[in-house]
């Protein structure tokens, strides 16, 4: 067995993705850390005043899309949303409750995460259409690309090759570096036996190789011959992890049904109104595919997922807010309580997907399903008595286990002195569900770093736990192995503080364990934590397993 824990979630390279032209800084520069980490306004203008999909997603619910609107038209924010300073001195990013446009996961940041035990990492290459069309269209930012999904997830494939290079030839040159792309798992159980870190090739993206469920004037032909060779392609150049969906409807299935601002794009990506509905299955534990409809004027469920679409909104990409305006009406009407939910599952062409991802012996991914599609998903892997891993924490837990595969485990970030133990409450009771279903007892993280998601966030300090917190993080401290012992992180200028200001960014997630140990963590729960990747690297084995069973190898 291999030592060491997992981060089965993860988007080192985001910043190539939407054009290069919405998520600053990256994970390495050839020309080093002024260069891959400088002042933001590039990107998002002074004082982050161009910045307005970070703006709008960190508010959330508190955003009022219609006060934006005259700003929007103006081509930047009419207030200052954030200090721009990068290297070195890191005035406000990068921090772990907001700013989530802003790099999390430079090299050095990753390497300290390593010396803390992470030994295999699933890097996602993601992008968003929509999101970018918009800042570029309206002129809020250049894109050095087009926008399209499988462009930007194209260019995070490349660039990853490049970092392995990079830190091979900052670590004495070719092979010798402590981040090893692995296509196989018994090659990763080589990296990690050498005690470097493994990682995994994946794609999270909406409009999966091109398949948009309004198809672009020249793009291609979306078939089965298109999949399959879209399959082989990709597994040629090292994917290995997929997700059939991300956020907006496709032609394979619909989307995950987010609300919010994501409701919004959904439609215009695709041109068809929101389609939910109450009639919702009862026997599924909700997840992103739940609540009310955000924008009320938005909702129009219809009867055949892959009908016409009722507007046309080809037009975005060269002009967005006049594409858009004559939809503002229905965007501010208010929003429809409810348990609302897609109406649709997967098409005949998104089942054929599902079986050749299964035949391939990819790493499948299902927690961006809408519920019905998920329902179908389990009917189809549990057939083939294929597993899947769900990275985003969904409550299907006891299905995923059923079928031999993967969730992922957090730890609670308040704890109660009366207590002890309690912020690893939910970890033990999937570690106790997974027992129940006589799997291996491993349980890693999935921390969707650069996804647009906030890092675990302080105990102490003005955003930190309403209830008195004891027991602070100390230094130096050491690694839970005893190898490597910590000091105090700094990086330039500024000196984090975990217990005031929480994980923000991936270096210090030797802090995130060493405070659950303050909590209590036992060397049971540790041990599990850290038999992880080789949890992972057992679903994967039976993956490629069932995979060669499907072909008939």
């Amino acid at each position: 067995d291999v030592y060491g824990f997992v981060d089965m979630h993860s988007h080192l390279l985001a910043n190539f993705g939407f054009a290069a032209a919405l998520f600053h800084g990256a994970p390495f520069h050839r020309l080093g850390v002024p260069h891959a980490l400088p002042d933001c306004a590039i990107i998002h203008g002074e004082q982050g005043r161009k910045d307005f999909f970070g703006f709008a997603y960190d508010e959330g619910a508190d955003s009022d899309l219609a006060a934006l609107v005259p700003d929007m038209l103006g081509g930047e924010l009419s207030f200052d949303n954030h200090a721009t300073a990068g290297f070195p001195e890191f005035t406000e990013w990068p921090n772990s409750r907001k700013l989530s446009t802003h790099q999390v996961q430079y090299y050095r940041w990753l390497e300290r995460a390593w010396l803390g035990g992470l030994r295999l990492v699933v890097q996602h290459a993601t992008s968003n259409a929509v999101i970018c069309n918009i800042s570029v269209g309206e002129g809020w930012t250049r894109g050095r690309y087009d926008c399209e999904d499988m462009t930007g997830v194209d260019r995070q494939l490349d660039a990853v090759y490049e970092l392995e290079r990079y830190i091979d030839a900052q670590s004495g040159g070719p092979g010798k570096g402590w981040f090893r792309i692995a296509t196989s798992p018994a090659q990763a159980r080589e990296v990690i036996a050498a005690g470097k870190m493994a990682v995994l090739l994946g794609i999270e993206t909406s409009d999966l190789f091109d398949c948009h469920l309004t198809p672009r004037e020249g793009g291609p032909r979306c078939d089965e011959a298109h999949v399959d060779a879209q399959l082989d392609a990709y597994l040629a150049r090292g994917v290995r992890v997929l997700f059939p969906n991300h956020k907006y409807d496709n032609a394979f299935t619909p989307g995950d049904g987010s609300n919010g601002v994501i409701e919004a794009g959904n439609f215009l990506n695709s041109g068809y109104f929101t389609n939910k509905g109450l009639d919702c299955p009862t026997d599924m534990q909700p997840g992103f595919d739940q609540g009310p409809v955000s924008f009320g004027g938005l909702l129009e469920p219809r009867d055949v997922f892959q009908s016409t679409p009722p507007q046309d909104l080809s037009n975005l990409p060269n002009d967005p807010i006049l594409t858009m305006l004559p939809f503002f009406p229905a965007l501010l009407e208010p929003e429809i309580p409810g348990d609302f939910c897609q109406q649709a599952t997967f098409t005949d062409l998104g089942e054929h997907l599902l079986d050749g991802m299964m035949r391939g012996g990819l790493v499948i991914e299902v927690d961006h399903l809408p519920r019905r599609s998920y329902l179908r998903a389990y009917e189809l892997l549990a057939a083939a008595d294929y597993p899947a891993v769900g990275t985003h924490g969904r409550d299907n837990n006891a299905r995923l286990y059923a079928l031999g595969g993967l969730s992922t485990g957090a730890f609670g970030r308040c704890h109660d002195p009366a207590l002890p133990g309690a912020s690893l409450t939910d970890f033990r009771e999937r570690l106790r569900l997974m027992t129940e279903a006589g799997m291996h007892r491993s349980l890693g993280f999935g921390f969707d770093f650069n996804g647009f998601a906030g890092g675990p966030g302080p105990r102490f300090g003005p955003e930190g736990c309403t209830t008195p917190q004891e027991n602070p993080i100390t230094y130096p401290f050491t690694s839970v192995d005893g190898a490597v012992t910590f000091q105090r992180p700094v990086a330039g200028e500024r000196t984090f503080d975990f217990d005031t200001e929480g994980m923000v960014h991936i270096g210090l997630l030797p802090e995130y364990i060493e405070d659950a140990r303050h909590d209590g963590a036992t060397d049971e729960d540790l041990e599990a934590l850290f038999r992880s990747a080789e949890g992972y690297l057992r679903m994967w084995e039976r993956s490629e397993s069932r995979g060669r069973a499907l072909r008939g190898e």
